[in-house]
């Protein structure tokens, strides 16, 4: 599975050891980082919306919120920021997710590691969850 993970400069530090943690546990991590958090954000979009099969995105700034709010504006890409384990499986599960955002300055690194881990190895599961995501992807 390859994985677009980006940041600005905030999120520099907790991206290398998000990135090292991914490419130990056998993931191949394309780094996509700009000082700027919006062409940050963008690099990664662009690579899921791509032909370079890339299947999951992170962006990590300060407090992951302007990622969450970049990505989104993006028709077809579902985006989500994440704080704890739960979130970060459950929106993959429920929400097709494709980018999780992260905050350098509100999560530990260990437990970020963790949230990409847990986010990159879910699967969706379609289904009912399936009206959701098609009405979404209408409306923008």
């Amino acid at each position: 599975m390859k994985v677009a993970i980006a940041a600005n400069q905030e999120g520099a530090r907790l991206k290398d050891v998000v990135k090292g943690y991914l490419e130990d546990k056998g993931y191949e991590v394309q780094d996509l980082s700009d000082n700027d958090i919006f062409t940050a954000t963008m690099n990664v979009v662009h690579a899921i919306q791509g032909e370079d099969d890339v299947n999951r995105g992170i962006v990590i700034d300060d407090y992951g919120v302007a990622p969450f709010m970049i990505a989104s504006k993006n028709h077809g890409i579902v985006c989500a920021p994440t704080y704890e384990d739960y979130t970060s499986s459950m929106t993959r599960h429920h929400n097709a997710t494709q980018i999780i955002a992260l905050g350098a300055n509100i999560t530990a690194d260990v437990l970020s590691c963790q949230l990409a881990e847990n986010f990159v190895k879910t699967e969706y599961d379609g289904g009912r969850h399936q009206v959701r995501i098609d009405m979404l992807n209408r409306e923008l």
